[in-house]
């Protein structure tokens, strides 16, 4: 029998060789015409390395349309969120109940409603400008049903001082993040009073204001079936992420950590003896030590 030489010296027949080949096919095929969630990708990385910080842009790649204030930081949430699902959860309920707390340009809502079609969303943004970006990028991939408040996830209601970073890490000028940026009051809405009704999954991305949030809701969190949250350490001094476990624990919840990102960047930013009594950055016997940094905690009813 006639007989071809494959991968590694290795000598195979014909089906084996077609069978590389129409792997090596689609792997270029996928170089060339990438699913357009990559391609997405793809487009915001080539413009995050030569467009300058805060280059407001707009991205038209069917079936995605959507505007952005900063290609550097709408990169790296379209990776996570469409390339490695990182908001993907089980749900059996047909239309199952979302809040979007710090929803940004309002990726994370556009990819619940293609993953979850029916889904019933309540999406808040504290900074006016993103907010209203965000409501833009809803209406401009159909996702008109999603209710989008351009408001400060909070203790209690009324307004509150905010810090308008204009890209993804505007705070609550109150928690002294070291994030820079204009100053503004906007509208508050108290967590609590948005959990009567059973929500399905409670997506948490404010910048730090997760513990006092998260306290102020501890006798309605019952009502909550999954929790996913950005947990923010900012402040070396008062860390909050033994708490945050303490009371997701309380409250009847397993749960795992993943994707910790050191941010030293803003360890630099933190202010030095007078503000915390200890120097910055702050010395560690460990190479590239942080003690600022991010992760993903995913919480869920045992």
């Amino acid at each position: 029998m006639t007989s071809t030489r494959g991968v590694r010296g290795r000598r195979c027949g014909p089906s084996v060789l077609t069978s590389h080949l129409r792997r090596f096919a689609r792997g270029v095929q996928h170089d060339l015409w990438p699913p357009p969630e990559q391609a997405v990708l793809q487009e915001l990385e080539r413009r995050a390395s030569r467009e300058p910080r805060r280059t407001p842009g707009r991205i038209s790649m069917p079936p995605y349309q959507f505007e952005y204030a900063d290609a550097m930081s709408a990169w790296p949430q379209w990776d996570d969120i469409f390339v490695h699902d990182s908001l993907a959860f089980e749900t059996q309920v047909r239309e199952p109940r979302i809040l979007d707390c710090g929803a940004n340009i309002g990726i994370a809502s556009t990819y619940f409603k293609r993953r979850y079609p029916l889904a019933r969303i309540t999406a808040f943004e504290a900074d006016p400008s993103l907010a209203a970006m965000c409501r833009r990028n809803l209406i401009a991939n159909g996702d008109t049903d999603v209710e989008v408040k351009a408001s400060a996830v909070w203790t209690s209601n009324g307004t509150i001082e905010f810090v308008c970073e204009g890209t993804d890490s505007g705070a609550v000028a109150s928690l002294e993040t070291s994030v820079t940026g204009a100053r503004q009051q906007v509208p508050a809405d108290r967590l609590r009073d948005w959990l009567d009704d059973p929500i399905d999954l409670l997506k948490l991305d404010v910048e730090g204001a997760e513990l006092p949030v998260l306290e102020d809701c501890r006798d309605r969190l019952d009502r909550v079936r999954a929790i996913t949250i950005d947990l923010h350490e900012f402040n070396p001094a008062t860390r909050q992420t033994g708490a945050v476990f303490d009371l997701l624990a309380a409250s009847g919840f397993l749960f795992d950590m993943r994707a910790l990102v050191p941010l030293p960047w803003r360890a630099e930013l933190l202010p030095g003896p007078k503000g915390l009594g200890l120097p910055s950055p702050f010395p560690s016997p460990f190479p590239d030590a942080s003690p600022v940094w991010v992760a993903t905690v995913r919480a869920w009813r045992r």
